[in-house]
């Protein structure tokens, strides 16, 4: 007898974080989406606990921004400091301090009450199907779908999901990675720490407000303050500890003591974990996609796990629309792992430089050589990466304009329904932003595409513009070109005309 077969446009194979938002951005858009899980409800314990703004535009593309700002903390800075608690290297944020992206530079949240909030979000779209306490077996791959047989964890029948694409979100130790013949690259950073999440129960004036690299020779340290009462201690293992020996109550209050007692503080989790740092070498076997940690670990150090994890879904979800609306051919979708691949692969060495350098500095207090540089460190030199290849209309070996490829800021305009953020007020399709009426630099053919593309031109007189996030690139430049993800696509200007970006955005669109 036949397993009977539900279709989909998408499946996607993992309902953490970057599952669920890939659930909502193609749901967003129209798609019936069957989402898998082999646990029946949101992992308990804490995990991630930072996302930045670029994340919080994901959430606001979704409609839960606000609920995502009510329930988290904006970070308030970040410190490298040596045994002795003096600052070597960081910086501390004011209060209200916002980036161009219209939101402040991160967030600190508790991963549960994240996922709760995203899930009740993705529930809310007719289209969505969820198959938590099931298990998904390896994809199949026919000539114009992929399908999957799913099994109840805990015995009966199995069913089959086919599906137009499949997204495997699926974790570090993705079966859906194996199943399609992708390995990791290591950039050769594996080191074992013990991660303990404590619920003050009072207060501990003490307690830094800012996140800690704590770089001392006796044992490196990471100090987060999370959210609420939560705080999280990351401790390196030294040469003859055993993890599983360290997360031992005696061993983790041992280690907890300079800073907290079990007077003051309850033990949530403690976890002994063996950071890596590494990038899967292939993101992509036909009509099969890897996302978030099936596609890169990295050390925690700069926050960025999940987030790289939310990128992958916002640069995957638009153009699989724009191939599934035949807007684009299937070329489009090798330009996912041709963006995200080197863009995540520079944040996990930055996580590893910034590993390195704490323990130089600790090595350098027992009387080795001091760092030469604080790049890596908080409120170091070295920047936060952009995307130069792919969609874009610099490639890289053209040198950076510092916009192209670059999140687009986002300022508070008024619309004509009061004042809102620009995201608010635009779709998730490409957007044409000017400051007056390019329509005398366009051709019939520059129309075309922009027809073809449903891209929103929008004008934005100074009177619109209630913050400045938006002025001096408007002022420099007679367009920019944003796409579906908020990057900038390119801007128009005196050195190269509106008529000449929008021929580069037209090589990867059929009309």
């Amino acid at each position: 007898m036949e397993k009977p077969v539900s279709a989909f446009d998408a499946l996607i194979v993992g309902y953490g974080p970057v599952g669920a938002m890939m659930a909502g951005l193609l749901a967003n858009r129209g798609w019936r989406v069957a989402v898998v899980d082999r646990l029946g409800d949101v992992y308990p314990l804490p995990r991630a606990v930072r996302f930045d703004g670029e994340a919080m535009r994901l959430f606001q593309e979704l409609g839960i921004a606000g609920e995502m700002e009510r329930d988290s903390t904006p970070i308030r800075g970040g410190e490298f400091v040596d045994a002795h608690f003096n600052r070597l290297e960081g910086a501390e944020l004011p209060d209200g301090f916002l980036t161009p992206l219209g939101w402040p530079l991160g967030f600190m949240f508790h991963q549960p009450t994240l996922e709760r909030a995203l899930r009740r979000r993705v529930a809310a779209f007719d289209g969505v199907t969820v198959f938590t306490s099931h298990e998904a077996g390896p994809p199949r791959e026919g000539d114009d779908y992929v399908e999957i047989d799913v099994t109840p964890v805990d015995g009966g029948p199995s069913q089959t999901l086919r599906g137009s694409y499949l997204i495997a979100a699926d974790g570090a130790a993705s079966p859906t990675r194996k199943a399609i013949g992708a390995s990791f690259l290591s950039l050769g950073y594996d080191c074992d720490w013990v991660v303990v999440d404590v619920l003050l129960t009072k207060p501990v004036p003490a307690l830094s407000p800012l996140v800690q690299q704590i770089c001392d020779p006796a044992r490196v340290v990471t100090f987060v303050p999370v959210v609420g009462e939560r705080r999280r201690w990351e401790f390196r293992l030294n040469p003859g500890e055993v993890r599983q020996e360290m997360v031992a109550p005696d061993k983790i209050w041992a280690m907890l003591a300079p800073w907290v007692t079990p007077d003051v503080a309850v033990i949530e989790r403690a976890a002994d974990y063996q950071f890596h740092a590494a990038i899967a070498d292939r993101w992509r076997k036909g009509r099969v996609f890897l996302a978030g940690d099936a596609a890169h670990q990295t050390p925690p150090f700069l926050g960025e796990g999940m987030c790289a994890g939310l990128r992958d879904a916002a640069s995957l979800a638009w153009k699989l629309d724009h191939v599934k609306r035949g807007l684009a051919g299937e070329a489009l979708l090798d330009t996912y792992q041709q963006e995200r691949g080197p863009h995540a692969l520079d944040l996990v060495d930055h996580a590893v430089a910034t590993g390195k350098l704490m323990d130089q500095i600790a090595a350098a207090q027992k009387g080795g050589a001091w760092p030469t540089s604080y790049a890596a460190a908080y409120g170091g030199e070295r920047g936060f990466p952009h995307l130069h290849t792919g969609v874009l209309a610099l490639t890289e070996d053209d040198p950076t304009d510092f916009v192209t490829g670059y999140q687009c800021p986002q300022p508070r305009v008024e619309m004509g329904d009061g004042p809102v953020l620009l995201d608010d007020a635009l779709p998730a399709e490409f957007c044409l932003i000017s400051a007056r009426d390019v329509s005398d630099l366009l051709c019939a053919e520059d129309e075309a595409l922009l027809a073809h593309l449903e891209c929103r031109r929008v004008i934005l007189a100074p009177s619109q513009r209630l913050s400045p996030e938006l002025d001096e690139l408007l002022a420099e430049n007679d367009a920019i070109i944003v796409r579906p993800d908020r990057y900038v696509f390119g801007v128009a200007n005196a050195r190269v005309s509106l008529r000449e970006q929008l021929a580069k955005l037209r090589s990867h669109y059929s009309l």
